[in-house]
């Protein structure tokens, strides 16, 4: 049974995956995430159903629009692919269980978040300041006696970015601190594991970038993505690294 949900929480992965395509498009450009349906940008043909299969149809069209052969970036099946991969190892963490739920539409978020941050250089509020009321709601009612753990992280985690900001100014915005709030309303204390994994993946993929001179010391990189891949990281090891970490001061 095991693998069966395994396989069905993969599948839901893609298919919210899909979603999050539309998302991660339309939400900055201020453009409805319900009409119109899915179609070419170039020349407006409506997908058809069978055309707007996750990963698979991408692969049968050779990434290109049936109606008018435009390319369809790689980012679609990418997306669909990594957030099936991400709720399948949730799954695999956590278990049939209610924290799954939240889990799923933490990572659907950070992945929303992280793409639109890179493409944009904006966190929206659209999805961080509800996720954050929401994700604490959610946390509370899962674990009401420790509903002081998800505050603090919250709080805690968005003051910590807040006083970066002060002292490296443009080094942090306001779309990072507001993240933080989000990350620790869900978090908790593992919002400790997310920013310090966000540092380091922000330091090694920030020095490999000016290596490789990709960017200048004067290039803006977006945060967000950062924080988003510390996010699933904490949610998919998180507890293990912390009790780790707490054990060899026992």
């Amino acid at each position: 049974m095991q693998y069966y949900f395994l396989t069905v929480s993969l599948l839901f992965g893609l298919v919210v995956g899909s979603f999050l395509n539309v998302v991660i498009y339309r939400l900055p450009r201020r453009e409805s995430l319900v009409t119109p349906g899915s179609h070419c940008p170039r020349c407006g043909q409506s997908v058809r159903f069978y055309d707007n299969i996750p990963v698979v149809s991408w692969l049968l069209l050779r990434g290109r629009c049936r109606g008018c052969s435009e390319r369809i970036s790689v980012r679609y099946p990418l997306v669909e692919a990594l957030t099936a991969i991400a709720f399948g190892l949730a799954f695999w963490r956590i278990g049939l269980d209610w924290p799954l739920l939240v889990a799923w539409g933490f990572i659907a978020a950070m992945i929303a978040i992280a793409f639109i941050d890179y493409d944009h250089m904006i966190i929206p509020n659209r999805i961080v300041l509800p996720g954050a009321v929401i994700g604490l709601m959610a946390s509370v009612a899962l674990e009401p006696q420790r509903w002081w753990v998800y505050l603090a992280g919250s709080v805690g985690a968005a003051a910590f970015l807040f006083i970066l900001a002060m002292i490296w100014p443009g080094g942090m915005g306001p779309g990072d601190i507001k993240m933080a709030l989000f990350m620790g309303a869900v978090l908790g204390a593992y919002v400790m594991i997310a920013l310090f994994a966000a540092f380091l993946f922000g330091g090694i993929i920030g020095v490999f970038l000016l290596v490789t001179h990709r960017r200048t010391r004067k290039d803006k990189i977006p945060f967000g993505p950062y924080l988003a891949m510390g996010a699933v990281v904490a949610v998919l090891v998180g507890q293990s690294v912390l009790s780790s970490y707490l054990g060899l001061y026992s």
